[in-house]
């Protein structure tokens, strides 16, 4: 199937596109995702993250009580399988890149990255030397630290657009929206504004980020305090009003460490039957990643040749993209010299390529403000071996690889 035909996702569900019963299977998705000149897949245009929104309210409408959804992040397909396997579970693509800051957008507002804007976890802002760190808005190099904000240099949005999130079209649908966001509390900014918009958040807590850091080293702990607080805010519920109640797990420190081992398999079975328990007590109740991991395998020549071309010779700012999607500023008139020079460095373990060709293969659709926020040079892991920005990493997550691609969905119902 040609890249047009299989690319950046759209939000099918807008229309009353394909419910559970249209999601094709793993294989046919990377069979659709094939395409020439990409290592792995690319996303769905039908059956990506975009459709999230529109599977989670369908069911607010079904539900006798409400939908809990469990939002698991850096979770694999397979070890969603191998966990749950009471559940129904299906398969979604994530977005590219294959990382958490324009995935979760996708996911709880149904716009890809060409309509909100955010491309990864570090890009540029459009019409400045500056790069911006998604998850906070922090600007990391600016040249001119000492300029504030006002009348002429007015702060520009990390974001193009915040469109609707899944919680502000449930509550006009007469369903109470909640969020439990746990780590995102300590998360102030645009983005994680344009992830909870809407929602009621009864138990934010901004300053609890040690503890939260902690839970975060074994998941037997998150899943323990996570189903703690879903129980909190389910006994304070109440009757006659639907809820959509949408819970953050953070599994992806643990992943990136020790991968999907016994202790993150321990804790999702028991949250499997935690789940099953809630869907006896009349909650449907769904969960979903936002992308997989693959594990990392260090080559110190390889990040010897990343750092040699990712300099002020050769570059206006330091790299942006994030894991095992990486992309670099060029000065001007230098875009074609380091695009050689990097994809002769990388040899197989990468593919190189100009920003144009990202929307050509299928991989992210360009608007204007996505153009203005990605660097001119991208590199794209095309095996284990890649020069990720933390090399103490045992699995990394941001390519096309199908096990990075391809997320879980599960349900649970009463």
């Amino acid at each position: 199937m040609g890249a047009r035909a299989s690319g950046s996702p759209l939000v099918a569900g807008r229309s009353g596109g394909a419910g559970w019963a249209a999601l094709v299977p793993a294989a046919e998705l990377v069979a659709a995702g094939t395409v020439a000149g990409v290592p792995g897949m690319v996303p769905s245009r039908r059956q990506s993250l975009a459709v999230v929104p529109e599977l989670i309210l369908a069911d607010v409408e079904r539900a006798g009580r409400g939908v809990i959804v469990l939002a698991v992040d850096g979770l694999p397909l397979p070890t969603a399988r191998d966990c749950w396997g009471a559940a129904v579970v299906g398969c979604l693509t994530s977005v590219f890149p294959t990382v958490s800051a324009p995935a979760w957008l996708t996911a709880l507002t149904g716009a890809e990255p060409a309509e909100h804007g955010v491309p990864g976890m570090v890009y540029r802002l459009p019409g400045r030397p500056v790069r911006v760190l998604a998850v906070t808005g922090r600007a990391l190099d600016d040249p001119d630290p000492a300029r504030g904000a006002g009348a002429d240099h007015p702060e520009p949005t990390t974001l193009a657009s915040a469109p609707p999130t899944v919680f502000e079209r449930a509550r006009e649908r007469g369903a109470r929206p909640v969020a439990i966001g746990r780590e995102l509390d300590g998360l102030p900014g645009p983005w994680t504004d344009a992830l909870l918009r809407g929602a009621d958040q009864p138990l934010a807590r901004p300053a609890a980020g040690d503890r939260f850091r902690a839970e975060a080293a074994d998941p037997a702990a998150v899943v323990r305090a996570v189903v703690t607080d879903v129980e909190q805010v389910l006994a304070g519920s109440r009757t006659g009003r639907k809820q959509l109640l949408w819970c953050y797990l953070n599994l992806d420190d643990h992943l990136h460490r020790h991968g999907p081992d016994g202790a993150t398999g321990e804790a999702l079975g028991w949250l499997a039957g935690v789940a099953a328990g809630w869907a006896g007590r009349g909650w449907t109740v769904l969960a979903h990643s936002d992308h997989g991991q693959r594990p990392c395998a260090r080559d110190p020549e390889l990040a010897r040749a990343w750092a040699e071309l990712d300099t002020p010779g050769l570059c206006e700012l330091p790299a942006g993209g994030a894991g095992r999607v990486r992309w670099l500023h060029p000065l001007p008139g230098r875009a074609d010299e380091l695009a050689g020079r990097l994809a002769t460095a990388l040899g197989d373990a990468a593919l190189v390529v100009r920003r144009a060709d990202l929307d050509r293969l299928g991989l992210i659709r360009l608007t204007p403000a996505l153009h203005a926020r990605l660097g001119e040079v991208v590199a794209i892991a095309a095996t284990d071996r890649f020069p990720v920005p933390d090399p103490s990493l045992r699995w990394e997550h941001g390519s096309t690889h199908p096990d990075e691609m391809l997320v879980p969905l599960a349900a649970w119902r009463p």
